[in-house]
């Protein structure tokens, strides 16, 4: 993959960090969440896929050491970090209320059932980049693909109806279909990139944004991680269009700096953004939108004002992290 290529995958991933991050807020108006819902996740997942390497790896034991090093241990140590910063610095007043047995049963266990700190992402995609190993090694034809696919699909369901019957599965497994299905995608329009670059034409964006649109607002309010997906069709369609606008947005604008330099960073960006920069920046805007009722007439000045905030502070933490803490997200210090 050539350079240009490179650059505008990060600005995608930085583009859906945003998204997540606005997703997450609570002054982002219901309207714009049913919107951001229909396909930042599934695109984060399917970045992932485009970024895979199966090949490069003598053995399915390396990869699985490679993953483990760069996406469990960096979750386990961002949950501690997480947990350090809220119980010390943010809610001192509850330091003599701390559960640590239930925090470290919620970080191992993850189920659903104990609440932790919105990083089920990384559990997710971990298990899922092993399910997409072994789908890469054996599938070399197009009948081997469509059968993993129609698999995936299937266990996807089996995995919803497990949810649905409260059957809480560890590290949320039951989305590891799903996620599979993006992930996989993504792997294989990365393979055929050179060939499928024709349709990120600028003509077709406006359609395929429509598409997206009128098959996300018919299927209503979804959320991968609650298993609502609601007509499985219907959140399929929406999703891979949605990727695929974004792709053709991307890929025909110029290189933006700052979202190259956010899409590198957007492990950092993802776990802390919603415990600590949130939770600050909820208590400072519910301030200032009620002082400052001249400024803050909508929810949506309130959410763009705060969205700049996150932004700028996740910033601030990736620079303290990358300088100081490297080693949380499985760097190595830089050398003097």
């Amino acid at each position: 993959m050539s350079s240009k290529r490179i650059k505008y995958i990060d600005m995608l991933k930085a583009f859906c960090i945003i998204l997540v991050i606005a997703g997450h807020m609570g002054y982002t108006p219901a309207k714009v969440k049913l919107l951001l819902y229909i396909f930042h996740i599934p695109l984060f997942f399917f970045l992932s896929g485009m970024t895979l390497n199966v090949a490069k790896y003598k053995s399915f034991f390396e990869f699985f050491a490679r993953k483990f090093k760069t996406i469990v241990i960096p979750c386990f140590l961002m949950n501690i970090s997480i947990f350090f910063i809220k119980s010390f610095i943010l809610q001192p007043q509850f330091i003599l209320k701390i559960d640590i047995i239930h925090f470290i049963k919620a970080m191992i266990v993850a189920d659903r059932m104990h609440i932790y700190y919105q990083l089920w992402f990384l559990n997710v995609l971990f298990l899922a980049e092993l399910v997409c190993y072994f789908a890469i090694k054996y599938s070399d034809t197009l009948y081997k693909y469509i059968i993993v696919y129609i698999v995936l699909i299937l266990c996807g369901s089996l995995g919803k109806k497990l949810y649905e019957m409260e059957f809480w599965l560890i590290w949320s497994f039951d989305l590891v279909p799903y996620a599979s299905i993006f992930i996989l995608s993504g792997y294989i329009l990365r393979k055929d990139l050179d060939t499928l670059q024709r349709y990120f034409r600028k003509a077709y964006f406006l359609p395929v944004v429509a598409v997206s649109i009128i098959c996300g607002v018919y299927n209503t309010r979804v959320d991968l991680y609650y298993q609502q997906i609601n007509s499985a069709f219907l959140y399929f369609v929406a999703a891979f269009f949605g990727i695929w606008a974004s792709f053709i947005l991307f890929k025909n604008i110029p290189n933006i700096p700052i979202l190259e330099r956010i899409g590198s960073n957007t492990l950092i960006y993802y776990a802390y953004h919603s415990p600590i920069v949130l939770y600050i920046l909820d208590i400072i805007m519910e301030q200032l939108a009620g002082k400052y009722t001249g400024i803050f007439v909508s929810n949506y000045i309130v959410a763009i004002v705060e969205l700049l905030l996150a932004i700028i502070l996740c910033e601030l933490i990736t620079k303290i992290i990358n300088n100081t803490f490297p080693f949380i997200i499985g760097k190595s210090f830089k050398a003097a």
